[in-house]
């Protein structure tokens, strides 16, 4: 089901909502994903919609700027569907459970992010994940806020954590940990298959099943 989620006033220069805005947006993250962020330009955006290069930098100042706003969407929507999902569920382990399939991007197949596949934002996330955050503008990014939706997926996967043991003493850096393997992962059992036993079938039920496996043990031994 699609949830209303909004990424940080001030990522884009103007309303996306418009039907031009929503083109960009739309013909956008199909490109990012077709050739990646050091290919991708504004220029070869335009030419893709039949716009002028101007128009686009009406919406976004740089591309850098159009990647956050698809990471805001994609982790505002995950943060939301666990939390959804999870409260008919009384037992904070098969909450936990539930959260880290989704983190694998075991979810229905008509669930939209906004107006977005999420399945094409995951693509991007994983692809360029890191590209969000490690430059030189890390810090007045994160003053921005910019990094909030991400922080607040990880900090409701601590709290599961927390739920199941109390005293655990080091939640936030496992559920940090939880939400980049689900990512980092999934590229290396597609790309760098030699890092993972999980190249041999690229199922993301196996990937699931690693870090739910993972994640009883931790948890056990606090």
């Amino acid at each position: 089901m699609p949830y209303m989620i909004e990424p940080a006033p001030g990522i884009a220069i103007r309303d996306t909502s418009s039907p031009m805005g929503g083109r960009i947006l739309a013909e956008g993250l199909s490109l990012l994903n077709e050739i990646g962020l050091e290919a991708f330009a504004f220029k070869k955006l335009a030419d893709r919609i039949g716009c002028t290069e101007a128009t686009v930098y009406h919406y976004f100042a740089t591309k850098q700027r159009l990647l956050q706003y698809y990471f805001q969407i994609y982790w505002l929507w995950l943060a939301t569907h666990c939390q959804q999902e999870g409260r008919a569920l009384k037992d904070p382990l098969a909450r936990l459970h539930g959260d880290i399939r989704a983190l694998c991007g075991l979810w229905p197949t008509d669930a939209l992010a906004a107006q977005f596949d999420p399945s094409a934002l995951r693509e991007l996330v994983i692809s360029e994940g890191s590209k969000s955050f490690m430059h030189k503008n890390v810090d007045s990014d994160n003053k921005l806020k910019l990094f909030k939706p991400y922080k607040d997926l990880c900090a409701h996967i601590a709290n599961e954590l927390k739920a199941c043991v109390p005293r655990m003493k080091s939640s936030r850096s496992f559920a940090t940990t939880l939400v980049e393997m689900a990512h980092s992962l999934e590229f290396a059992m597609h790309h760098l298959p030699a890092l993972t036993e999980l190249s041999e079938k690229k199922e993301r039920q196996k990937l699931a099943e690693f870090l739910i496996d993972l994640s009883d043990r931790y948890l056990d031994r606090k």
